[in-house]
């Protein structure tokens, strides 16, 4: 099996003598993976998954190539696979793909930022891994892909951002440092419509702000990167209170009216300080909607500006 993934790695070299001097696979392997996977164990399968992601051989269409990585978004639910992204080397081919080019651009793009939002979702050691393997150009890759193209695209890419920045310090440093919070920002400030893939979109931006307004969580004597303090001065830099408190008005979607209260229930409990604009802003919207319609511990929190 390591044969055939230096194999199928070689043959995307534009040098032909890489591409030669690659030793080839046997024969009854690649048939194996060009055929059933059943019976194998998962990390087996996940280096097949790979294998057909990176081999140019002409017999693996383009959709057994996405297939191929919507089995592989499936292994990495389970937390031990994800750990073993790593040390099989993995990373860096997930990552190329937040840049892929090619036909059904945007399926392999979007693949790319799913399974690293599923791999890392709750996870402190894929997520260091990530960091160690990806680093600050996969933090940049991610963000310019949640800003423009197909939605969902966009959204799964938000996802995997929210999945990386929860409680991690370090890639939380990385977001600042390519001005994530201006990103945001832009997006959050967009018109978004009523229907289903802008309010996904929306709730994956929603997600991103909650996670990155969340406390670090640091090592025994290990000092945090950030304060509380200091994401929250930036959730009051960039005015986000206000540009989200609209979406608590009476006719916005339940979903997104209890992400929103819940992110500024949060801000309230752990207290940040409301301006008077800011205040006001929330006010008139939440006067609006029926509290029945919100968590009831998120409208204790903000029942204060009624």
């Amino acid at each position: 099996m390591e044969k055939l993934l230096q194999w199928s790695t070689a043959q995307q070299s534009d040098d032909p003598e890489v591409r030669s001097r690659a030793p080839a696979p046997d024969p009854k392997i690649l048939a194996q993976v060009l055929g059933a996977n059943t019976g194998k164990d998962e990390s087996t399968l996940m280096k097949e998954d790979i294998s057909v992601l990176v081999c140019d051989d002409p017999r693996i269409t383009v959709d057994d190539k996405l297939t191929a990585l919507e089995d592989f978004e499936m292994l990495v639910q389970n937390l031990d696979n994800a750990n073993n992204i790593s040390p099989m080397g993995i990373w860096p081919e997930i990552a190329k793909l937040y840049t892929y080019e090619g036909e059904e651009q945007d399926e392999f793009r979007g693949l790319g930022a799913l399974i690293t939002g599923t791999a890392v979702q709750n996870n402190t050691k894929c997520q260091n891994d990530f960091l160690k393997n990806v680093g600050s150009k996969g933090i940049k890759d991610l963000l310019e892909l949640s800003k423009s193209g197909a939605k969902n695209t966009r959204a799964r890419a938000l996802y995997a951002l929210s999945g990386l920045v929860a409680h991690n310090g370090e890639i939380y440093k990385l977001f600042v440092d390519v001005n994530g919070w201006e990103f945001l920002t832009s997006i959050l400030s967009q018109n978004f419509e009523d229907n289903r893939e802008d309010r996904k979109l929306l709730l994956r931006c929603l997600g991103l702000l909650k996670s990155l307004i969340y406390d670090e969580i640091t090592e025994e004597n290990k000092e945090a990167t950030s304060s509380r303090a200091d994401r929250f001065e930036l959730v009051n830099k960039f005015d986000l209170v206000n540009i989200i408190a609209k979406y608590l008005f009476n006719d916005v979607h339940f979903d997104i009216k209890e992400r929103v209260a819940n992110i500024l229930g949060y801000l309230s409990q752990h207290g940040y300080k409301f301006t008077e604009s800011e205040s006001d802003n929330v006010k008139k919207n939440l006067a609006t909607t029926d509290k029945e319609s919100i968590n009831q511990e998120d409208y204790k929190h903000l029942s204060q500006f009624l």
